[in-house]
C-alpha cells in the first residue's frame, strides 16, 4: 500500500501530465488570430484575416471541422462554417447528376489547393450569415479572391442569390 504523500505525488504527476498533453494539443491545432490580435509565438499556422498567413486545410469528413473544405463553396475555419459569399460551386453532397458531383469534388480539391497556398484573408459582406447558419465571407489567399480563380478555372460561377442547375 503507498503511503499518502506518495499518492499525492502521483496524482499531481497525473495531472501534470495531462496539463502538458493538451498543451502540446493545442499548439499542434493551427490558430486563428483575429483582426487586432497578435499570434500566438511558436503556432506553427496563423491565419489573421486582412493580414494572415496560411492554415492548413484538409478535406472535411462526416460532421464538422477545424480547417478543412467541405465542397467548392464551404470551409470550416477554427471551427465555424463559412460559406465563400460571391461564388456557387456544383454540389458534392446532393448532386443532381454524375456530371455535377465530378465538377464538384475537382472544385473541392481545387480549393483546398488554394487554401493552402498561402496567406488566407476573410472579408466581410453586407449580410453576415445566410439561411443554414454559415459565415459568409469573402476569401482571398495571398491577396487573390478564391471565388475569381474558381469561377476563371470553370470550377465555379458568380453566385446569382440562388442555387442554379449543373446538369
Amino acid at each position: 500500500m503507498r503511503s499518502r504523500s506518495a499518492n499525492l505525488v502521483a496524482n499531481a504527476s497525473s495531472a501534470l501530465c495531462l496539463a502538458c498533453s493538451a498543451a502540446a494539443l493545442a499548439s499542434a491545432q493551427p490558430h486563428i488570430a483575429r483582426p487586432g490580435q497578435e499570434p500566438a509565438s511558436g503556432n506553427r499556422h496563423v491565419a489573421i484575416p486582412g493580414a494572415g498567413k496560411g492554415a492548413h486545410f484538409t478535406l472535411c469528413f462526416v460532421g464538422g471541422g477545424y480547417n478543412c473544405v467541405v465542397d467548392g463553396d464551404t470551409i470550416w475555419l477554427e471551427g465555424e462554417k463559412i460559406r465563400i459569399a460571391d461564388i456557387d460551386a456544383p454540389e458534392t453532397h446532393d448532386p443532381r447528376c454524375p456530371s455535377e458531383k465530378a465538377l464538384g469534388d475537382r472544385a473541392t480539391l481545387r480549393l483546398k489547393d488554394l487554401l493552402n497556398s498561402g496567406p488566407v484573408s476573410l472579408r466581410s459582406i453586407e449580410r453576415d450569415r445566410d439561411r443554414y447558419g454559415r459565415s459568409l465571407r469573402l476569401v482571398d489567399v495571398n491577396g487573390e479572391s478564391v471565388g475569381q480563380v474558381l469561377v476563371r478555372e470553370g470550377l465555379a460561377r458568380w453566385y446569382a442569390g440562388h442555387r442554379r442547375a449543373w446538369c
